[in-house]
């Protein structure tokens, strides 16, 4: 990776101790019943797994099921990929168990899998205290710390969506030379465990379509026509499959109601709600941040400025992360773990900060902002794990109780 220096903060021992600290922040609560925030998801794909593993393949064609052993009714799902309730049936076939701890042991190991990721940009980028305090906020925030576990698309999706820029953006600094077939090939895996990675890959075709109009070569206009093209025949076929079930009009009607905000809820009320949610778990230091990066990045490309390899990195995981949210406002306004695919850019928005304005100041001051942002984090990051844990969800308890038939 680019701007790699002698010096580095994030060391193979400091990233191992940073990914212990993530896993036993991870580890609160893993073995406890389905009552937390969104826990309804995780009862609902182990069934889907189950179903897999008591009727078979054969039977269920891989796609989602609730199956009633009752009377042997099967229902359908078909809104999503199918991969998800797939990867459990595996996973749960491999260890032999299929209990809450074990669905969640398998979102959080793909969360660890994109810890990884973010903390070799950290150690490529960054390097110093901004790159060890930045890892810390990825460790910590609720986002991660809480919602690495969940059992639903996001933390299973992002280690393949950060990896599908990554590869590109490598791949676009290195000067466009030969393919980025591996991009293409992560984007197609996380497609079949949900459709907002699609997302990204029309922004990175945005990104090459602007760099072929720089004069950066054709191999830019290539890679943007295969996306464009790819990524609707992905869409389509993924869907194809997700819907045999229900059929297409079923599908559509869900894709709808995800589109669109609905009844006397307004726009500037959905941005009211993300910015609470974008406080409430990934703190106001980080909330702050991503504005600040977002705002100094939207300044510099209105000035025509040109940015450095990291600033482009960061910009493009930014809109990886952005574009859900505007494209899908009602899953923005009912669910905070729509922003999931935010946490690379907000992790790299507050190292990002910190090694370009906090910089500058003198090296007392520095450590107070450091020490500043770390106790603030940690402490309001402790607090709102402190309320979730003990805050057990009725709309879960509700939603629970509706799957007790089913596997």
């Amino acid at each position: 990776m680019p701007e790699r220096t002698r010096s580095t903060g994030l060391s193979g021992r400091t990233i191992a101790l940073a990914l212990g600290l993530l896993v036993a922040l991870l580890s609160l609560h893993v073995g406890d019943p389905w009552r937390y925030l969104h826990d309804d998801n995780g009862r609902r794909y182990s069934s889907y797994a189950r179903t897999h593993l008591v009727r078979g393949l054969a039977v269920t064609g891989g796609r989602d099921f609730f199956y009633d052993a009752r009377d042997g009714r099967m229902v359908p799902y078909g809104h999503h990929p199918p991969g998800l309730g797939l990867l459990l049936a595996g996973w749960f076939r491999l260890l032999g168990a299929d209990s809450p701890l074990v669905a969640r042991s398998l979102a959080a190991l793909f969360h660890l899998a994109t810890a990884l990721i973010v903390f070799a940009i950290l150690r490529a980028c960054y390097p110093g205290p901004p790159g060890l305090v930045a890892a810390f906020v990825f460790v910590v925030v609720p986002m991660s710390s809480f919602f690495g576990k969940l059992v639903n698309f996001e933390p299973f999706v992002l280690p393949f969506m950060v990896g599908a820029v990554v590869m590109y953006w490598r791949w676009a600094e290195r000067g466009g030379h030969g393919f980025p077939t591996a991009t293409f090939l992560l984007v197609a895996a996380g497609t079949l465990i949900d459709w907002p990675i699609l997302l990204a890959l029309l922004v990175m075709a945005g990104d090459a379509l602007r760099r072929w109009r720089g004069g950066e070569g054709r191999a830019f206009l290539t890679v943007a026509i295969a996306a464009l093209v790819v990524g609707p025949l992905l869409g389509a076929a993924v869907a194809a499959w997700t819907s045999s079930a229900v059929g297409l009009l079923e599908l559509g009607r869900a894709a709808r109601f995800r589109l669109r905000l609905h009844g006397q809820y307004h726009w500037w009320q959905l941005v009211g709600k993300i910015v609470d949610y974008n406080r409430r778990y990934f703190t106001e230091p980080v909330l702050i941040a991503q504005v600040v990066v977002a705002g100094s990045l939207l300044a510099d490309w209105w000035r025509g400025r040109t940015f450095s390899p990291r600033a482009r990195l960061v910009a493009l995981l930014g809109l990886a992360g952005f574009v859900p949210l505007a494209g899908f406002p009602s899953s923005a306004r009912y669910h905070a773990y729509w922003q999931f695919d935010l946490l690379p850019y907000a992790t790299l928005a507050v190292a990002h900060v910190l090694d370009t304005m906090v910089a500058r100041l003198g090296r007392p001051q520095r450590r107070i902002a450091y020490a500043a942002l770390v106790l603030w984090v940690g402490i309001a990051s402790g607090t709102m794990l402190h309320t979730r844990y003990h805050r057990p969800s009725g709309y879960v308890g509700r939603m629970v109780r509706q799957f007790q038939h089913y596997l």
